[in-house]
């Protein structure tokens, strides 16, 4: 196998692919990239069983050839080299890799028993904006469980209906949901989609305009947008019924500007106890919003903001990390509170954009 290419594609493509390749595998060829070249293309693959991307790049193709080499030793050679062309070429079992004024000779890993990526049927599929995907899943990735007691919410939940694809997230102590836009009119199945492989098809379609390819059956779900193919398993199980405990009406409501209320919460955490607590109070009378932090071993702040405020006075407390958390997915100016009392769970909005809910459970100490 011999092939030449820039430099900076390369070095970008190799980057995307060792995320996916295994730091300490079990075997071998899963902490490796597969670099197969041909036909002026060269293909780069990696996995790790749970999900795998493959991407193609124009290339100067001398020989055709297959070859699996380490992840991590490729990666760490390009990131240092100013060259803006690499020369690869196989010399039996060793990839020689060559830059200007650098060159290295990597040994390579036997090929034969990498995986191929799961192929998912068109027939089951739909059409989105790149970007509308990537908003639809940050919204609400964060709120993803870090446990593994409930397998379930260590996932984004994806459906579509009436036209809009909606995505959801819950640790159970909080939950984010956002709607963004369909091509077709049809329904998505729920797809229970991994969190941390959530966070590999974020990155790849960063940086990717127009439209995304989504395939899926039970198993499976699959994307391809311009020259990248990524692939990862889904979770079997059912996501609880969070709409039953999104109320529909509220005794409280307040709206205070976005970042008076970031402002705030950054603050306050800094004298917070160690369960991140903050007091809220809704003050109608005083169209104001208050917040309160106290630790015995620090002291303590108070916060008032302006606010406008209807209905009933309301105390609840919360973790104030995650009052903060809800802010990175509202674009708007103005956010807007409603509580239905102490002990009831507060429902946070864009003032300017209904597509994003974000409900957060009070604390009860």
């Amino acid at each position: 196998m011999r092939f030449e290419t820039p430099t900076e594609q390369f070095l970008e493509a190799v980057s995307v692919a060792a995320r996916f390749a295994e730091r300490r595998p079990n075997l071998a060829v899963l902490g490796s990239i597969l670099l197969v070249a041909e036909n002026g293309t060269v293909l780069l693959r990696a996995t790790n069983l749970e999900c795998g991307v493959e991407m193609s790049l124009p290339a100067k193709v001398g020989t055709a050839g297959v070859v699996a080499v380490p992840a991590p030793i490729l990666l760490g050679f390009l990131s240092n080299t100013k060259s803006k062309t690499i020369s690869v070429e196989l010399k039996g079992e060793v990839l020689r890799v060559e830059a200007e004024g650098s060159s290295a000779s990597i040994k390579t890993i036997p090929h034969e028993d990498f995986p191929l990526l799961p192929r998912v049927s068109a027939s089951t599929s739909f059409s989105i904006k790149a970007q509308d995907l990537v908003r639809a899943i940050r919204s609400v990735a964060y709120c993803a469980s870090l446990s593994a007691i409930k397998p379930e919410l260590q996932s984004v939940l994806l459906f579509g209906e009436a036209g809009k694809l909606t995505a959801v997230a819950t640790d159970s102590f909080r939950l984010a949901e956002r709607s963004v836009a369909l091509k077709s009119q049809g329904s998505v199945a729920p797809l229970l989609l991994p969190a941390r492989n959530a966070g590999e098809l974020l990155r790849i379609l960063e940086g990717v305009s127009g439209e995304v390819e989504v395939y899926y059956n039970e198993n499976q779900l699959s994307t391809q947008a311009e020259h990248i193919y990524y692939t990862s398993r889904l979770l079997d199980g059912s996501f609880p019924n969070y709409k039953q405990i999104i109320p529909n009406s509220f005794s409280t409501e307040a709206v205070v500007l976005r970042e008076d209320l970031s402002g705030a919460l950054k603050s306050l955490s800094i004298f917070a106890d160690k369960f991140a607590q903050v007091s809220l109070s809704i003050e109608p009378a005083k169209k104001a919003l208050q917040l309160s932090s106290r630790n015995p071993d620090v002291g303590e702040q108070t916060s008032a903001l302006k606010a406008t405020v209807e209905g009933d006075s309301v105390v609840v407390s919360f973790n104030g990390r995650y009052l903060a958390d809800s802010l990175q997915s509202i674009a708007g100016d103005s956010v807007r509170l409603h509580s239905n009392g102490p002990g009831k769970p507060m429902l946070i909005k864009d003032a300017a954009d209904a597509s994003f809910l974000y409900l957060a459970m009070p604390m009860n100490r």
